[in-house]
C-alpha cells in the first residue's frame, strides 16, 4: 500500500457517517419501465420484511453504545407509503431504536398518491417526516395508463394538496419522453407542475431498461422511443422553464427553490458516506461500496439464517474513487472541485485524465472554473458518456 493509499484510507476513517437509506420494495403493480428491486402484490409479506429489517440493523448495529445521530435519512422503494398506516408506525419505531435525527435533520419518505391518505400523512408527520417524494410521472391519465402507473391524474391533484397541508417540503417526480409525446404536451407538463408551486422537481426521460415489460415491448415494435432530437429539446425546456419559474438546476435533473435541494441526494454527489438497508440497497462507507441482494426473498432468507444479506462488496483504490468522485460530482450544475477530490484522494485529476478533459472541453461538453470543471449545457446531455470514459 502506498503513503497516498494509507492518507486516503485515514481520511476515510475519520469521515462519520451521517445518512442512511432504506428500501422499502413494496408495490401493488410493478410498472412497464421499472427494473427496481421490488415485490408487487404481497403486502403480506411486510411483517416478514420488518422482522428482516431489523436483523439487518441488529446486525450493523450490535455494538453500538448509543443511537446514530443522522443529518439525512431517506426511505424509498418500491412504494413506502403502500404499507398501512399501523405497518409505517412499525416502520418508524424500529428506524427510531436505531437513529436519532440531528439539529435540522432531513427526514424524506417517497410516496406514490395512490393510498397516501391523510391518516398515513400523519403518522409521517408525527414522527418527524419532513419532506415527501410523491411519484407523480405525468398529469394525463393516457400517459399514466401507459406508464402502468395505479393513480389518476386527479387523484395526483388531490393527494399533493392534502400532502401539502401537512408537509412545507414536497418534491414531486416527472417523466418525458414518453411514447407518443409531443414537445407541446411537455410543455403544458411543465406549466401544470409549476401551478403547483413545489419546493422541488425531478425530471427523468424515459428508459428502456432489459428485462422490463417496456424493454420486451419496444423489441416487438409496440413502443417506439421519441426520436432523440425530440428528448434533448424537451430536456432543454425544462431547463429553461423551470430555473424562469423560480426552480433552479442544481443537478442535472433536479430543480428547487432556494435551500429546498435534496441533501440527502447530494450526499451521493459528493461522495460522502452512507448506510443503506434493504433489498437491493446500495452502502459507501470507507473505502467499500457493499451492495444487498436485488432480491427480496433472498434478502430476507439470509439475514432469517443469519448471514449477511450483501451480495457484492467493492473496495476501491485511490484512483478508482478519486474518478468516482469526479464522475458523480459532475452531475451537479456546479461541478467538481479539484482541489476538493485531492485533498480527500491525493489524485491530481488535472493530470490524471489530462487527455480526456482536452477531448470533452473540444466537444464543448466541459469547461473550466475557478475551482475545477462542470458540464457545459450540451455536455448535460451526454453526462451517462462522460462518466463511463472517466471511471
Amino acid at each position: 500500500m502506498t503513503s497516498a493509499d494509507t492518507a486516503f484510507l485515514n481520511n476515510l476513517a475519520a469521515e462519520p457517517v451521517r445518512s442512511v437509506y432504506v428500501h422499502v420494495p413494496f408495490c401493488q403493480h410493478r410498472c412497464g419501465y421499472c427494473d427496481f428491486a421490488i415485490v408487487a402484490g404481497r403486502n403480506e409479506l411486510v411483517p416478514r420484511y420488518l422482522n428482516a429489517l431489523s436483523l439487518e440493523l441488529t446486525r450493523q448495529f450490535s455494538s453500538a453504545s448509543e443511537r446514530i445521530e443522522l443529518d439525512t435519512l431517506y426511505i424509498g422503494g418500491g412504494t413506502p407509503t403502500l404499507l398501512s398506516a399501523d405497518e409505517l408506525q412499525s416502520l418508524l419505531t424500529l428506524l427510531q431504536q436505531f437513529f436519532v435525527l440531528g439539529p435540522d435533520a432531513e427526514f424524506t419518505f417517497e410516496a406514490n398518491p395512490d393510498r397516501f391518505t391523510p391518516e398515513k400523512q400523519d403518522v409521517l408527520s408525527e414522527a418527524g417526516v419532513n419532506r415527501i417524494s410523491l411519484g407523480i410521472q405525468s398529469f394525463d391519465d393516457n400517459f399514466l395508463t401507459l406508464l402502468e402507473r395505479t393513480h389518476s391524474a386527479a387523484e395526483a391533484e388531490q393527494v399533493y394538496r392534502q400532502t401539502r397541508e401537512r408537509f412545507e417540503n414536497v418534491s414531486i417526480d416527472l417523466i418525458f419522453a414518453l411514447p407518443g409525446q409531443t414537445a407541446e404536451h411537455w410543455e403544458q407538463t411543465l406549466e401544470r407542475a409549476i401551478s403547483w408551486q413545489p419546493a422541488h422537481i425531478s425530471t427523468y426521460a424515459l428508459t428502456f431498461e432489459k428485462g422490463t415489460s417496456f424493454w420486451g415491448q419496444r423489441e416487438k415494435g409496440i413502443l417506439a422511443q421519441v426520436a432523440d432530437d425530440l428528448e434533448t429539446h424537451m430536456y432543454e425546456r425544462v431547463m429553461a422553464v423551470l430555473p424562469a419559474a423560480g426552480l433552479q438546476p442544481y443537478e442535472i435533473s433536479n430543480f428547487a427553490r432556494p435551500g429546498r435541494e435534496s441533501r440527502h441526494n447530494q450526499i451521493y454527489w459528493t461522495g460522502k458516506p452512507f448506510y443503506a438497508f434493504g433489498p437491493g440497497a446500495a452502502a459507501f462507507v470507507g473505502n467499500r461500496r457493499s451492495v444487498n441482494h436485488r432480491s427480496p426473498f433472498t434478502w430476507m432468507k439470509r439475514l432469517e439464517q443469519d448471514e449477511s444479506p450483501v451480495d457484492l462488496v467493492d473496495d476501491l483504490s485511490t484512483e478508482e474513487r478519486a474518478r468516482e468522485l469526479f464522475a458523480v460530482g459532475l452531475r451537479r450544475v456546479q461541478g467538481v472541485n479539484l482541489s476538493d477530490i485531492l485533498a480527500r484522494t491525493g489524485c491530481d485529476m488535472a493530470s490524471l485524465l489530462q487527455s480526456d478533459l482536452q477531448r470533452f472541453e473540444e466537444l464543448n461538453w466541459l469547461e473550466k472554473t475557478k475551482t475545477g470543471y462542470r458540464l457545459t449545457p450540451a455536455g448535460r446531455l451526454y453526462a451517462d458518456s462522460i462518466a463511463a470514459d472517466v471511471i
